[in-house]
């Protein structure tokens, strides 16, 4: 419908337009402005993870309350709900919701007003991850083994091996080819956070153990595409179905977390990845600095900052860099 025809709708008053049609008509056009804008960061590289579910949730809550623009008024009452959430979430909320009234904004702003940074708290704190011993690694391998469906099993049970031995991401993982193993050179294809791509090499293991897996599973089921790890469906498996079945291994496992540490993710393996690499640059002498900036880029980040969290991370991180500390600082410390 052009803009004009639309607009001339509104602002008639025949017996067939009232207020809910109004704003039913209304609620429809920033449905599509929204579907527009999401396109649009997908083909910029962007993911679109949360967004899409709550800026449907958002409009939805326009449409209950019979709003028919996005302003900072409606815009904070609904980033703050649920009221008991983390105050981080509510700020995760808005956030998402002020890109796109920014968005919208600058092609139509009778429709949304633009949200002002800093409306929200949004200091992130994190939990200390969950850090797997390579006995625990092993026996979460073991207990996947057991799931049913059996492909269920052998696929999470090589999902778990080949995130502990590169630090993958959950989402990386997943949505692996078979065209991305390459056994000769052993290197991996890896496209990570923004269509970012890297490549990664492995330990011969880790090849290995992928061949046998790509065996196993196509002899249970026939692939439906390229995926390199399956579905019992024969699809690529989705990722809340894979880390929902981790979740039951490491309940049968009895994995407890720590004091102050997440209960037992999936995606801790990664960080475990991150932390024994540079424990062990550590301990044989390596630049700590040079080594970040490798692991960084191994790792799939946008920036080796994030990559220096990992250095709180770990108790045992931490006392083998206050032991450099010590031994480097010069003067008497007393």
């Amino acid at each position: 419908m052009p803009e004009r025809t639309w607009k001339r709708w509104l602002n008639s008053r025949g017996p067939g337009l009232g207020a809910r049609a109004r704003t039913a008509l209304m609620n429809e056009l920033l449905r599509a402005s929204a579907a527009d804008y999401l396109l649009l960061r997908k083909l910029r590289g962007y993911q679109p993870g949360d967004q899409v579910w709550l800026l449907r949730d958002y409009l939805d809550y326009l449409d209950t309350h019979g709003f028919t623009t996005i302003t900072v008024a409606n815009a904070m009452a609904w980033a703050c709900l649920p009221a008991h959430a983390q105050s981080r979430w509510h700020a995760e909320r808005l956030t998402v919701l002020r890109l796109f009234a920014g968005h919208l904004h600058a092609s139509a702003p009778d429709r949304a007003e633009l949200i002002p940074l800093g409306l929200l708290p949004s200091r992130v704190v994190r939990a200390s991850p969950y850090l797997y011993s390579s006995n625990q690694v092993e026996v979460l391998i073991a207990q996947a083994g057991t799931l049913r469906p059996v492909l269920l099993g052998h696929t999470l049970a090589t999902v778990i091996g080949v995130m502990a031995a590169t630090g993958m991401r959950t989402a990386e993982a997943l949505s692996l080819n078979m065209t991305d193993v390459d056994s000769e050179l052993a290197t991996i294809v890896v496209r990570g956070k923004g269509g970012r791509q890297r490549i990664l090499p492995v330990q011969a293991s880790t090849i290995s153990a992928l061949a046998q897996y790509v065996t196993t599973s196509r002899a249970i089921m026939k692939p439906s595409d390229n995926a390199l790890f399956l579905s019992p469906a024969g699809a690529r498996p989705l990722a809340n179905t894979i880390q929902q079945a981790f979740r039951r291994v490491a309940t049968a496992c009895q994995l407890q977390p720590g004091l102050g540490q997440r209960k037992p993710r999936l995606h801790d393996l990664r960080h475990t990845f991150a932390v024994n690499t540079l424990i062990d640059a550590h301990r044989s002498g390596t630049g700590i600095d040079a080594r970040i900036a490798a692991l960084a880029t191994y790792l799939g980040h946008g920036s080796p900052i994030h990559t220096y969290w990992y250095l709180s991370a770990s108790p045992e991180l931490l006392h083998i860099v206050s032991e450099r500390v010590e031994q480097y600082a010069p003067g008497d410390r007393s």
